[in-house]
């Protein structure tokens, strides 16, 4: 019996100690707190910059422009469907005529006057500025490391009547078509920024 007593009242004396703690464990307030240290900043910087402010478009990193000595390099940093797309949609936005395509190849087959850009223009401007004839040219996106390169080339440049090769003048169109129309970024930014 003595046993049994000892074995319930026990743990009741256990509580009932426990139960009676100081304030000093129950109030949180007597606790010691960290110290506060100083923040130093070396480079002070804005909270929010300039540019933080300016909405940005999704596809901004999607294509890099170099026009250096006169050949033009576009190239697209995307999938090689999307780059399609991208090339088609400013190849119809420019209205440029389109003659053969096909999506396996990578290529595009078109006819183009740089002197017009792809925009119809009356026969007086037609006969002043006449730098370049019309002529075939062949589109083609080469996949490359840093994404798929828009190649242009005149498809017969024997049948080049008069003026100059205009490839250089049609990727900067397309250039353009894409980084105006499709990208939206305004046009007097730079497609490197």
């Amino acid at each position: 019996m003595l046993l049994r007593t000892l074995t319930y009242s026990l743990p009741c004396l256990l509580l009932t100690a426990c139960a009676d703690a100081p304030d000093k464990y129950r109030d949180t307030h007597h606790l010691e707190l960290p110290p506060v240290l100083p923040i130093e900043h070396t480079n002070p910087q804005p909270a929010v910059a300039a540019d933080d402010l300016k909405p940005k478009s999704a596809l901004a990193d999607l294509m890099a422009f170099t026009d250096e000595g006169g050949k033009p390099v576009l190239t697209l940093k995307t999938r090689p469907d999307r780059a399609w797309e991208m090339v088609a949609t400013a190849l119809k936005i420019s209205n440029i005529e389109v003659l053969d395509k096909s999506q396996e190849d990578q290529r595009f087959q078109v006819r183009y006057d740089p002197d017009t850009s792809g925009k119809d223009v009356g026969l007086l401007r037609a006969l002043l500025n006449n730098d370049y004839d019309e002529a075939e040219y062949t589109i083609k996106l080469k996949e490359e490391r840093r994404g798929l390169t828009v190649n242009v080339s005149l498809t017969k440049p024997q049948d080049l009547e008069f003026g100059e090769d205009g490839s250089a003048e049609l990727i900067r169109l397309l250039h353009k078509a894409i980084n105006e129309k499709i990208i939206n970024r305004p046009p007097d930014k730079k497609a490197d920024e």
